[in-house]
This record gives structure tokens, sequence and C-alpha cells, in this order.
């Protein structure tokens, strides 16, 4: 009887390390779909001014908007290890630039140690560019710095995790 206990456990312990293997062996292959985490790696490149921006990893979760919709698209149905690289139209990726998001801004309202080319940030947290800085004006502009630019991403997948299963209350 005990041997019949024993080899009955140890059948159910082989059966669990069996389904953890399972599910930990499919959880390497999730491909980048809606709710899940996605993390890459990625370099993107301007080709008109032969700009690179070197390599960054990022973590987003597809369909939260937290990516350029284009190029979510493309990485949709990836998975972990493989590399695309995706060419993006000023239309698809930044958009067109707008002269009319230039504005001139009192240099009281900025850092002391304002410089044309820095990035900072409004109280709401937008994003802008000192362009110059004259006496007690500084030109800025709320432009994306690659607006208007025509840009390559070379990405490549280095984790998806399934999408969080929502619990019921």
């Amino acid at each position: 009887m005990r041997s019949i206990v024993l080899s009955a456990a140890l059948t159910i312990a082989v059966i669990c390390t069996a389904s953890v293997l399972l599910i930990a062996e499919a959880d390497t292959n999730v491909p980048v779909a809606d709710g899940a985490t996605v993390l890459i790696e990625f370099t993107i490149t301007v080709p008109e001014s032969r700009m690179i921006i070197p390599k960054n990893v990022s973590q987003f979760v597809p369909g939260r908007n937290q990516m350029l919709p284009n190029l979510e698209r493309a990485l949709t149905g990836m998975r972990k290890g493989q590399e695309k690289r995706v060419d993006l139209s000023v239309n698809e990726a930044f958009g067109p630039y707008d002269e009319t998001k230039k504005t001139v801004m009192s240099k009281h309202t900025l850092p002391p140690n304002v410089t044309p080319g820095m990035v900072l940030t409004t109280d709401e947290g937008v994003p802008f560019v000192v362009k110059s800085v004259s006496g007690s004006d500084v030109e800025v502009d709320f432009n994306h710095p690659l607006a208007g630019k025509h840009v390559v991403i070379d990405v490549k997948i280095l984790q998806v995790d399934p999408p969080m299963m929502m619990e019921r209350g």
C-alpha cells in the first residue's frame, strides 16, 4: 500500500513538473498581441541625415497607445528573439513638422542654464526643444524632435509576456 501511495505521489509530482515546464516553454513563444507585455531593443535611423539614435530598450503593452501605431502593427505577431526593420514615412512616424508649434517663452520661466538643443517639459509634462536663446526670450519648439522625418527602426523582441488575466470580483 505504501508503495502505491509513494508511486501515486511521484506520478503527480512528475505530471506537475512537466506541466510547469510546458507552461514555461509555451510562454517563451508568446506572440506580440494586445495586452501582452513586450520588451524590445531598438535603434532609430534617420536616413536623409544619417543620424542614428543608438540602441535603446523599451517596454510597452500593445493596445494601450504607448508606441507609434504603425510600429506596433509591424511588431504584432512577432516572438521573442525575432528581429525586424520597420521603415516609416513621415506620416507613419511622428507626422509632418508644424511651424505653428514654435513659440517664444520668457527665459525667466525656464531653468537658468537653458541652452539651445535642451529638451525640457512644461509643468503639464509636455516636452519641447529649446531652439534659441536671445536676451530674455527663448524660442521653443513643441514638435517631436523627429517630426517631419522619415525613420527606420531596427527592432529585436527581447521578451513577450502573455496578457495578465483580469481577476473577477
